[in-house]
């Protein structure tokens, strides 16, 4: 196997004997620069093969022992649903688990709504979502609220193949995230790189946002001392936020309620922190 380039000392992209591109772990195997022949395949942990480019970069984001805690659990899950999933998904995955875990360990609770209507429509989806969150609270020595099993389900239907090929309204979701990017980037007089991870993040929580409001769905808690707190926090957050709201309302015809309004806030600053360090 040949590998053409380093992601951190431990992951690189390579190529096997069929060209194939490829996303290499194993402890210094990006360590050396340029391009090399890895001839020794036992220093090779694991594989992943059909992976976007654009979630590559997370893994100079994630802790090693997370990835790979999380990649280890969505094999056994794959097992359990016996379908096929995105191979994207235990980058998507981590990320996320990653990101709440941080949030548990900060004293952030967003109280994440746990929908009983996805476990009624997607019972196995929802079996294997309780078995992850338990098992990462094990291992994490963490108490990831209930709501992310939610999370967990939301990002195993958008995982499989099926259910992504009937999926409908991208046109729509193409509107909202455009015009929203937008809004962002007038707020903070600043030039958003969508090909970055912190906008793919992003992306999908609007992805989420907007499936739930053509089912006529909010969240609906009790974050409202929280949402008070982080406007005052976050005053030009809540600012750019306020105008999304506007124009949300535009496109549903109601206004987003404060636990939704307290997640984009929460994702807007997180984007703008992120973009504007880089750009530092």
């Amino acid at each position: 196997m040949k590998i053409v380039k380093k992601i951190n000392n431990n992951v690189a992209i390579g190529r096997d004997q069929a060209n194939r591109e490829v996303v290499v772990f194993g402890k210094g195997i990006g360590f050396a620069d340029g391009s090399y022949e890895l001839t020794d395949l036992s220093r090779i942990d694991r594989t992943y093969y059909d992976i976007d480019p654009k979630y590559v970069g997370l893994l100079n984001e994630i802790p090693e022992h997370i990835f790979t805690l999380v990649s280890k659990l969505l094999e056994i899950a794959k097992g359990k649903l016996n379908m096929p999933l995105n191979p994207n998904l235990v980058f998507i995955l981590a990320d996320h688990i990653h990101f709440s875990i941080e949030r548990y360990r900060k004293g952030i609770y967003l109280a994440l709504p746990y929908s009983y209507e996805l476990e009624y429509e997607y019972p196995e989806f929802t079996k294997v979502a309780k078995w992850f969150i338990k098992h990462v609270n094990q291992k994490m020595r963490v108490e990831l609220e209930p709501g992310e099993v939610t999370s967990i389900v939301m990002h195993l239907i958008n995982a499989s193949e099926n259910l992504q090929q009937e999926a409908q309204g991208e046109k729509l979701l193409d509107h909202v995230i455009r015009d929203v990017t937008d809004l962002v980037e007038s707020s903070f007089q600043m030039q958003i790189d969508r090909s970055s991870f912190n906008y793919f993040r992003f992306k999908n929580h609007l992805k989420y946002f907007v499936q739930r409001r053509k089912k006529g769905e909010q969240f609906q808690d009790s974050n409202r001392e929280l949402y008070l707190e982080m406007k005052k926090i976050y005053p030009e957050a809540d600012a750019c936020v306020a105008k999304i709201d506007r124009y949300l309302q535009c496109i549903f015809q109601e206004p987003c309620s404060e636990d939704e309004l307290l997640y984009l806030m929460v994702h807007v600053n997180r984007l703008y922190t992120k973009e504007e360090f880089k750009n530092q």
